[in-house]
This record gives C-alpha cells, structure tokens and sequence, in this order.
C-alpha cells in the first residue's frame, strides 16, 4: 500500500476522531454551563437576600466570584465556537468578502458605534469557502482590533485587498499556479512585540492581564484553524507604537 492509499484510508478515521472530539466538547460545554447558571442565581439570591450586611470585603469577594463566573463563561462560549469550525461541513460556496464584511460590521455596530471606531474599507475579492466560518474569521479579528485600541485615540481599522505575488507564494509554499488574494487588517492600537506574532495564534495565550483586557484567548487560535481549513495562511506584525496588522492569504478556490 502506497502513501496515497494510506492518507486515503486514514481520512475518515481522523474525521472520525474530530467528530468524536467536537462532540465531547459541546456536550461537556452545554453540562458546564447549567452549573454556572446555577451559581450566578444562588449569588444573587444571597446578595439580595442580605443586602447591606455585607461589609466590603466581603462584596470584593462576591464580585471576584462573578468575574470568575464571567470568565469561565467566556471560555466555554470559546470552546462552543472551536468545535464549531472543527465541525463544519467541507462544502463550498461563492463567498463575497464585501458582502460578509458588511454583514459583520453590521452585526457590530453597537460596538462599533460606542467605541467610535474609524472603518476603511478596500473593494474585496470573491473566493469559495465556507460563509459561516468567514463570517466568525472576520468578527474575532475586528475584536480583536477595538478591543486593543489605544485609551487615547481614535480607533481605527483599515482594510486593504490586493493578490499575493509570486514571491509571496514560494515564500509561504504556496501553489504557484493557483490564484492567492492577500488581504490585510490593519489598526492603530497598543501592538505587540514582534517576537509574539507566532505566540498570539496559539489557544489560550494572554499577553496582558485579565484586569485589563477581557476574552477566553482563543479567538486567535479560532482564526488561525478557519484560514487553514481554506488552505490559506495568516500571519500578524505588530509594533507597540503603530499597531497591529493581520495578514490572510486566501486561494480564490479550493
């Protein structure tokens, strides 16, 4: 048997394997959270019930406990939209990228309208993948733009469109004579060390601490996992006084 038959042969014992794993996660995911639900009503019942008894102390105590309520929350709706990509089907539609944009910035707009967020957007490209995941792709990265904008300035988001060259390509292994776009999200906030663009991608990293910045740490990791599920590449530079920009190259097909 050749290393072709054996790849063949393994593929649906490892899809397999991810659905298994997809559906443990979101049945540990659902039973976790009747438990959290649970604990955020005896607390409320308690703090109402004895309200004014409480010294302040005791009230940091309470609200140390909800923020660990709303963090461990937090990483089960994370975990929810892990199994989510995992689990997609594999069948491929005609995607507009302006179209799933608007759609995204639409779904934010509360958001985006409270931070004052600056939007600059490029005519984007249309390739085939898979909406709902594009959609997710797009939204953890917007996010993740605003919710590291500088406290003082403006936040702004620019995104640019253009096709990935040739050298591009060979630099990233890519297939030469298929057709790459190269599209890239660029914002103006805190940055990061250029030594952590690869760290960021992996699950549950945290740069900064919980205090300031919330999230489960696996936004990221999810955007990473969709770009690869289209044979595509990611990748982030960032400076500490400029910003962030995230780069996908996406092939056109499959």
């Amino acid at each position: 048997m050749d290393k072709e038959e054996n790849i063949k042969e393994s593929n649906p014992k490892i899809k397999f394997s991810e659905e298994q794993f997809s559906d443990f996660v979101e049945a540990a995911a659902h039973d976790l959270q009747a438990p959290l639900r649970k604990l955020s009503v005896l607390i409320e019942r308690v703090f109402t019930k004895h309200e004014g008894q409480f010294d302040e102390d005791a009230k940091q105590y309470i609200n140390r406990i909800e923020t660990c309520i709303d963090e461990m929350r937090s990483l089960i709706d994370g975990l929810m939209e892990l199994t989510k990509v995992d689990a997609a089907t594999a069948v491929n539609t005609s995607c507009d990228l302006n179209v799933i944009v608007s759609q995204t910035l639409e779904s934010m707009r509360e958001e985006i309208e409270e931070k004052h967020v600056l939007i600059q957007i490029d005519s984007l490209p249309v390739v085939q993948g898979n909406t709902v995941q594009y959609k997710q792709l797009f939204k953890n990265l917007f996010e993740n733009a605003i919710k590291f904008g500088k406290k003082d300035s403006e936040c702004k988001i620019e995104i640019t469109a253009g096709l990935a060259t040739m050298e591009e390509k060979i630099q990233f292994d890519l297939m030469k004579d298929k057709k790459y776009h190269k599209i890239e999200i660029i914002d103006n906030g805190i940055g990061f060390k250029q030594v952590l663009a690869e760290k960021i991608f992996e699950p549950f990293v945290r740069l900064l601490p919980k205090s300031q910045y919330k999230g489960n740490g696996l936004g990221l990791f999810i955007c990473k996992k969709i770009v690869f599920n289209h044979h595509g590449i990611i990748y982030a530079e960032g400076d500490e006084k400029i910003g962030s920009r995230f780069v996908l190259v996406l092939p056109e097909t499959p």
